[in-house]
């Protein structure tokens, strides 16, 4: 098994988790936590101070899970169309919000006007750019000095787009770039999470597919992946259709309504009208 993210926001399931993992699974292997709205969504954690309540608990998880500092814990904002000013107030914002070890980090939405600000994010938070689901969007998200690239092959199988290929022709683009690095996301079986071990990303597992993990022999399958395989590419680019525009749309659709509490939450403490 290589390195992960847990995909959660539920504390306990996490605790739950390692502790099937722990002895078997080097602790440094967990990168850390990745949540979104939907996460908060469905512990139904809809107001801003319940996010911001939840992220020192998620970052003491990780702290005590690799017993350093070297953890990180992201967030996303509550609404894809928050301006770069916007952005900025919520990095600042959630980044009091660590346990003083691990790192708070900021998942952000793949727009120009927000890529153009990565350097000064990057100077309060590390950043994600998320819900990706084509290798053009990708790369030029690469081109950014991002922590991460993050693209969604389990929601992008689903539709029926080739992920293994949009990947693996991201990553042979990407050797040639800054070498940033990629989470894969949206994860929704077994063999996915198989194959984007593989071709060396870093994946993101969330409830679902740790509860597969824990079923039989899977864990076992899992923990000894025959990482020689990889994955070839073709020649040239994979297609990219409304298909995958789409996905990507419906993606930020979604957590704009899961977050339109925590945004209406964060517009007033944005005018000073609730405390932070």
């Amino acid at each position: 098994m290589k390195e992960f993210f847990f995909d959660t926001a539920n504390v306990d399931y996490i605790r739950s988790a390692w502790k099937k993992l722990e002895g078997k699974v080097d602790p440094k292997l967990v990168r850390g936590i990745t949540t979104n709205p939907n996460a908060f969504f469905k512990l139904n954690k809809l107001s801003l101070n319940e996010w911001l309540d939840t992220l020192p608990e998620l970052c003491k998880v990780v702290s005590e899970i690799r017993g350093d500092d070297k953890g990180v814990v992201y967030v996303q904002g509550p609404n894809s169309n928050m301006t770069p000013v916007q952005q900025m107030k919520y990095a600042n914002l959630v980044s009091n919000y660590s346990d003083g070890q691990t790192k708070i980090g900021l998942k952000i939405p793949p727009y120009h006007e927000i890529l153009e600000i990565v350097e000064d994010l990057n100077e309060i938070v590390d950043t994600n750019v998320t819900g990706v689901s084509d290798v053009c969007t990708a790369l030029k998200c690469l081109s950014y000095p991002l922590n991460f690239m993050s693209i969604i092959p389990g929601r992008m199988e689903e539709a029926g787009i080739d992920a293994q290929a949009q990947i693996a022709f991201m990553n042979q683009r990407n050797m040639k770039l800054e070498k940033r690095e990629i989470i894969t996301g949206s994860m929704r079986t077994l063999e996915g999470l198989t194959w984007v071990f593989q071709i060396g990303t870093v994946p993101t597992i969330g409830e679902r597919v740790w509860n597969l993990i824990f079923e039989g022999d899977n864990l076992d399958k899992i923990l000894n992946i025959d990482y020689s395989l990889g994955w070839k590419n073709k020649h040239f680019s994979p297609e990219i259709t409304n298909v995958n525009n789409k996905l990507s749309e419906d993606f930020f659709v979604q957590m704009d309504e899961c977050g339109k509490v925590a945004y209406a939450d964060f517009l007033k403490w944005n005018h000073g009208k609730i405390s932070e």
